[in-house]
């Protein structure tokens, strides 16, 4: 088992999309532990056997489900196992915790290294809200499980890519954020994401502004913060002409100064064909998808998975495997 990577996958909600999109996915992968060079851990609820008994015969068709009832056992199982298992295993953890808390212990086992990485499926904040210390999503989470680290949700796309300079705060907190934090160390994530992703273009940054501020005339933060930039840095963006195809071939990165700036306009063009969320700042690998929970379409079958997909593979290109 030392020679693949162990990769959680977390699906979110049970009654949103998650595990159908697990599910889908993996359909399309390999069932091979030598081709993936990877062991997939899938975190969902024990009610998903009732409630969604087909999506349990798609992956039965392919993989071989070994399954736990909880993390911490399946580990022990695996350690103390002397066969090799099975080519086409996956490890299938039948819980009754709360969905958050699969993230945060999915997330402590990658520290300590029981886990290689952690693939996420879509949560709702009020699920994230019902932990301790209230989290808003993974990214509050992350936060609060590492404080001390400089954390940046980044969205890679088929087209065009994303980094958030802020993302889940009021919007009427975003300029004094920017002026507290400065440009500084989202710049050095964005340098960081362009090397993830083997880029040589440039990295553009938006402006906060319409017109990026009109030299003053529409505010002065772009003045404060982009007074001076290092080299390889264009900005600030007219934002409302920052995405027009003619840049997705000139700027590796797109830094958005809040959410919706970045998340609107990469949502709108991708979809669910594509878009991979990567949280950079983290001391392991997690890649998520890029949607909701999307509660209306639960159990109807049509729901898209090339997201989680697209979450899978990048993780284990991400760890190596």
């Amino acid at each position: 088992m030392k020679l693949y990577k162990k990769i959680a996958i977390t699906t979110g909600d049970r009654s949103g999309i998650g595990f159908e999109i697990t599910a889908k996915a993996l359909n399309e992968l390999s069932p091979s532990l030598k081709k993936n060079k990877a062991l997939f851990f899938i975190f969902r609820h024990k009610s998903q056997e009732e409630l969604q008994p087909r999506l349990f015969k798609l992956i039965d068709k392919t993989w071989s489900r070994i399954t736990f009832n909880s993390l911490d056992e399946a580990i022990a199982y695996l350690a103390s196992e002397k066969k090799p298992l099975p080519d086409n295993s996956l490890i299938d953890l039948s819980l009754v915790s709360s969905e958050a808390d699969w993230v945060v212990k999915a997330a402590h086992a990658c520290v300590v290294k029981k886990l290689s990485a952690l693939v996420t499926g879509p949560i709702s904040k009020k699920i994230t809200a019902d932990l301790p210390q209230k989290a808003l999503g993974h990214t509050g989470i992350f936060r609060q499980m590492f404080p001390e680290a400089k954390l940046y949700m980044s969205f890679i796309g088929k087209d065009f890519n994303v980094l958030l300079a802020t993302d889940h705060i009021p919007f009427a907190k975003i300029e004094g954020s920017l002026r507290l934090e400065g440009l500084a160390p989202v710049l050095q994530a964005a340098r960081n994401f362009k090397k993830l992703i083997n880029s040589k273009k440039k990295i553009a940054v938006l402006g906060l502004n319409p017109h990026s501020g009109e030299n003053g005339l529409i505010g002065d933060v772009e003045k404060l913060l982009f007074a001076k930039l290092p080299n390889g840095v264009n900005g600030p963006l007219v934002p409302d002409a920052a995405f027009l195809k003619k840049n997705w071939h000139i700027y590796s990165v797109f830094v958005c100064l809040y959410h919706d700036q970045g998340l609107i306009p990469f949502k709108m063009h991708h979809g669910q064909e594509s878009g991979v969320h990567l949280t950079l700042g983290l001391p392991f690998v997690r890649t998520s998808v890029d949607h909701g929970t999307a509660f209306n379409i639960f159990n109807k079958n049509v729901a898209n998975s090339n997201s989680m997909l697209e979450a899978i593979k990048l993780a284990i290109k991400l760890t190596g495997a």
